[in-house]
């Protein structure tokens, strides 16, 4: 089957989860505390359960890596790649930037199919590699913002941020001081997304796992963005570092990023 078809086929089991979080919203979530400030609601549960159902119904011989703990072999090259509640904190508060992120990656863990879905305002993302990428089946670019100094950059804090504190301010300090203006929505696929689709020029954060990237580097990479490691080397989704831009401010973000890296070691 086709990259695009397996990626549209799926959208109405993602629209369906977004239901799901909708419903709780605004009733008891069921917060748990995984972690000191990693949350886990029931909207979580329940939404990774839906879409591992549909697609071990709908595609059994590919492989899924879910946050929420379903892992599944591939048989096919195909792996699917689930957060079934990107930004879990946003949504424990009700603070609308929260999506349901699945991505598609081959053998080689590289992303060739994504779905990146906010329920709140009904906007749904997505690619195939060689397809370009859409925002609610129109088509999206990056922006064309020309320097750092007029960019406006989306950022996230990992869940160990108290015991790296000193570097993520000096960090943030950093880039404060060069840019137009940061961000932060608590959702890193919509913080990518949110590049690919213009509305920011940059993305820069740590301590990411797979599924928070693997549908929205597609999604930037098919609308032209340009994503990489802190040090500038080829992005991986089992790294926890990434930086992503609109492709032209990319060489100076880098150096921002290394510069304050070189200022913790000093």
């Amino acid at each position: 089957m086709e990259i695009l078809t397996k990626i549209e086929s799926i959208e109405p089991a993602i629209r369906q989860a977004g239901e799901i979080m909708l419903k709780y919203l605004d009733q008891d979530k069921q917060i748990e505390h995984k972690e000191a400030v990693n949350l886990l609601t029931r909207a979580d549960v329940e939404c990774e359960q839906l879409l591992v159902d549909f697609l071990k119904s709908n595609f059994p011989d590919d492989g899924i890596l879910a946050e929420e703990g379903h892992q599944y072999p591939s048989q096919s090259g195909f792996t699917w790649v689930i957060d079934p509640v990107d930004g879990t904190t946003s949504y424990a508060h009700g603070f609308p930037q929260f999506a349901v992120s699945v991505g598609l990656v081959n053998d080689n863990n590289e992303s060739i199919g994504g779905v990146v879905y906010n329920p709140y305002y009904k906007e749904i993302f997505q690619a195939a590699k060689g397809h370009g990428a859409s925002l609610n089946s129109k088509p999206i670019r990056v922006s064309n913002v020309p320097s750092l100094s007029v960019a406006l950059l989306g950022t996230g804090f990992p869940y160990n941020r108290r015991e790296r504190m000193p570097l993520l301010m000096r960090r943030l300090a950093t880039i404060l001081h060069n840019v137009h203006d940061v961000r932060r929505t608590g959702s890193a696929a919509l913080d990518i997304c949110y590049v690919a689709c213009g509305r920011t020029d940059g993305y820069f954060e740590e301590g990411l796992k797979p599924w928070d990237t693997a549908a929205a580097l597609l999604i930037l990479e098919e609308a032209g963005g340009k994503a990489s490691k802190f040090d500038g080397a080829k992005a991986d989704i089992f790294f926890p570092e990434l930086c992503v831009s609109n492709s032209t401010i990319h060489a100076e973000l880098i150096n921002l990023l290394k510069d304050a890296h070189l200022r913790e070691i000093i």
